[in-house]
């Protein structure tokens, strides 16, 4: 039996989702943030689980790593710098908390062709490329309240015999079968989609009220867990059925959050869109020129205009993140730009909230600002006045890892684009 929950969220998606074409046109689905039962923004932060989010992000980028050899036959260029033995230590802080700082952005999936179609409630993730939902075969406990894909159901279903494991995290992974189906966001269709119906509950869904029932990876196919396929937009992109080969997201922490496919909505954002090349095709990896930081007058210590903290290096834009996660030097160096800063261990940093810094992250040249009230993750555990920084330092590894992570707490500040037809990445100001 379906949980009240879920039809309740359906009937609203319903409502809110505005008019589309048949096929083409640009298309807006709106978004629901789901965040963990712990996390509250003012509250005082968990420094252990936000230790576990940070090293299960980085296991999600490692499966990335893994896939990308396996398709593509070649090392991924951000693995230099990280050795096997390196990406084997991820494991950081309690190993039985997963994913428990991250967030999701929610809207409905549907798959197949009976009546009415099978439909879920999912994440859409630009830090992956695998498409999950549950599977019929799934009967435990945590299954039975989600809607569940069950291939009878369809008849464009095709069983592709072949199994699956797809590593949510450092410490989860699922196991299912690969089906092709056809798959619908809104009234965009893709025919034979290739995804994976998991036999079992992810560990990572079950930190979250109404837990999501699956996720739909947005980034490119080479990194996807099963082989030879393509992602959902890309498969869109194929078969024409998108007007422009773009999609974009509006996050933000109240309501009017939407994925927007097909093109952009130009209301949701004000001035120029800066645009930056993807540098390497699997993730969403482009170069981040710089960090800057600055102190406001009157923000509880000199006043001091923008100041480079952080020099280039590459940067994976991930909506299934929720923090910004920075090689230790670097972020040494930003918070070292903030006065009265200091660490707090296992990567994680502490400032007097009445400093209220604006930490800036430069792409293309131009600098986009995180609010400060974003860029505090909560308090120090029994210290008000000490906010614990949304930027987090990856676990020390020889070769340091190079790259950055950067999630919604930057993604809030800007309207980003994500162009597959261009292979690039627009940032604008969200109106």
């Amino acid at each position: 039996m379906l949980t009240i929950a879920f039809v309740l969220f359906a009937l609203q998606l319903s409502a809110t989702a505005s008019p589309s074409p048949a096929f083409g046109g640009v298309h807006h689905i709106e978004l629901t943030r789901r965040r963990p039962l712990n996390a509250t923004r003012n509250a005082p932060v968990d420094i252990e689980k936000l230790s576990a989010e940070t090293a299960s992000i980085l296991g999600k980028y490692d499966a990335g790593f893994d896939a990308f050899l396996e398709n593509t036959g070649k090392t991924h260029s951000l693995v230099d710098s990280i050795t096997n033995n390196n990406k084997s230590k991820r494991a950081v802080g309690n190993s039985q908390i997963v994913d428990d700082g991250d967030s999701l952005w929610i809207g409905l999936l549907a798959i197949g062709t009976s009546n009415p179609q099978q439909t879920f409630i999912v994440g859409f993730d630009t830090g992956s490329a695998s498409t999950l939902v549950l599977s019929s075969a799934c009967t435990s406990a945590d299954c039975q309240p989600h809607r569940r894909y069950n291939p009878a159901l369809s008849s464009t279903s095709r069983n592709l015999n072949k199994p699956f494991t797809l590593k949510m995290s450092n410490t989860d992974s699922v196991s299912g079968a690969q089906y092709a189906d056809t798959v619908k966001v809104d009234v965009l269709q893709a025919s034979g989609q290739v995804f994976g119906a998991a036999n079992a509950f992810p560990k990572a869904f079950k930190t979250y009220p109404n837990e999501p029932g699956g996720l739909v990876g947005m980034a490119y196919g080479s990194i996807s867990a099963y082989k030879g396929s393509t992602s959902f937009p890309q498969t869109l992109v194929a078969q024409g059925a998108m007007t422009d080969p773009v999609f974009a997201f509006r996050l933000t922490s109240g309501s009017g959050s939407q994925l927007t496919i097909g093109g952009t909505d130009q209301a949701a954002y004000t001035g120029a869109v800066t645009y930056v090349p993807v540098t390497s095709r699997g993730f969403w990896q482009v170069t981040l020129d710089g960090v800057t930081v600055s102190i406001p007058p009157g923000g509880g210590g000199v006043a001091a205009p923008p100041q480079t903290a952080v020099g280039r290096t590459q940067a994976i834009l991930d909506t299934g993140s929720q923090y910004i996660i920075g090689d230790p030097g670097n972020v040494a160096k930003l918070y070292a730009a903030i006065p009265g800063s200091a660490a707090l261990g296992n990567g994680m940093y502490s400032y007097p909230c009445a400093t209220s810094p604006t930490v800036s992250l430069v792409f293309g040249g131009v600098a986009f600002p995180i609010d400060p009230s974003l860029f505090c993750a909560g308090s120090v555990p029994q210290n008000g006045d000490l906010c614990v920084g949304a930027v987090v330092a990856a676990p020390q590894t020889k070769p340091p890892q190079r790259f950055w992570s950067v999630g919604d707490v930057f993604l809030q500040n800007v309207y980003s684009i994500f162009d597959l037809g261009q292979n690039r990445v627009g940032f604008a100001t969200p109106a």
